[in-house]
């Protein structure tokens, strides 16, 4: 008898518990924003495209860019607003008119705006035969620190006798569905929990007469040796690899995506500096210095001279 009673209440408590999962999914990071990626949603745009005329003479963009905003904001996601940024751009004349043309100016907003992740959004109208008309609205969903895909999807209007795009854009915006919010969290939560990746490239100058396995430091390792002891302790869970050529170390490592104590975003610049520190106890007593020559992205390269 208890046991059927137990099967009962089972079967009872098991689509709340499922219901209860998706929803924790879909509004995570409402209580607490810090959680929750910030979002900003942007259009997509070819390479010299002029970004403003692209969203002030084309409407359904705009409709697009306010729609897809929105059903993050619905979600819980911290949002940035690409268009009042846009706008503050040509405003405080910040970018030359001859820069702010171009989509270079996209770039720019988008990483001065301090979000995890970057929404491209793409409005094409397609024609058939019979006056057939549809829409198709595609989203790309990057990290923007490495421009990582985390998620894509499309949504299609439908074919309809008509030449009003904007109520076509309007019918297959209203089809975004939360599966695309799930494939985003998803991958963004997996590169939380497993870090993001940082290319660090060791060159060794012409006039550098060290290489990966020249005796370095005071434990009598090598550089390379060493170089693993220093990465097994400092990369994001001690994941990392090492590949060495003759004038080359290659080091790809994770770190985390939010400082650990802070909460904020993970500085590369700060593990830019803590790397060239470190390289320079192992090359100044051999009388070399260490330099940094690019500092990109996810991408540092520093050059023993």
């Amino acid at each position: 008898m208890k046991k059927i009673v137990f099967l009962v209440w089972l079967l009872t408590i098991t689509p709340f518990m499922m219901a209860q999962q998706i929803d924790s999914v879909s509004t995570r990071g409402v209580g607490s924003q810090a959680s929750q990626p910030k979002v900003m949603v942007v259009p997509y745009a070819k390479e010299g495209q002029d970004i403003r005329e692209l969203i002030e003479s084309n409407p359904m963009m705009s409709l697009s860019l306010s729609k897809v905003k929105e059903a993050f904001s619905q979600r819980g996601f911290p949002t940035r607003d690409f268009v009042t940024m846009l706008k503050a751009v040509k405003t405080n004349e910040v970018i030359s008119e001859a820069v702010s043309a171009q989509s270079d100016v996209l770039k720019s907003i988008v990483r001065n705006s301090k979000v995890d992740i970057s929404v491209s959004v793409t409005a094409e109208v397609n024609k058939f035969e019979g006056g057939l008309s549809e829409v198709m609205i595609l989203l790309a969903a990057n990290e923007t620190a490495t421009g990582a895909s985390l998620a894509n999807a499309s949504y299609g209007s439908d074919k309809f006798a008509t030449t009003d795009s904007v109520k076509l854009a309007d019918r297959a915006l209203d089809k975004i569905s939360d599966n695309f919010f799930y494939q985003l969290q998803s991958s963004f939560a997996d590169m939380v929990e497993n870090g993001r990746e940082l290319k660090v490239l060791i060159e060794l100058g012409p006039n550098c007469e060290i290489d990966a396995y020249t005796p370095i430091g005071t434990e009598g390792d090598d550089f390379e040796t060493a170089l693993h002891s220093w990465m097994g302790s400092n990369s994001y869970k001690g994941t990392y690899d090492i590949v060495s050529s003759d004038k080359y170390i290659e080091i790809s490592m994770r770190v985390p995506v939010y400082d650990p104590v802070s909460g904020n975003p993970f500085s590369i610049g700060k593990m830019r500096a803590k790397i060239q520190r470190y390289l320079h106890t192992l090359v100044q007593p051999l009388g070399h210095g260490v330099r940094t020559i690019r500092n990109a992205g996810q991408v540092i390269n520093f050059i023993i001279e």
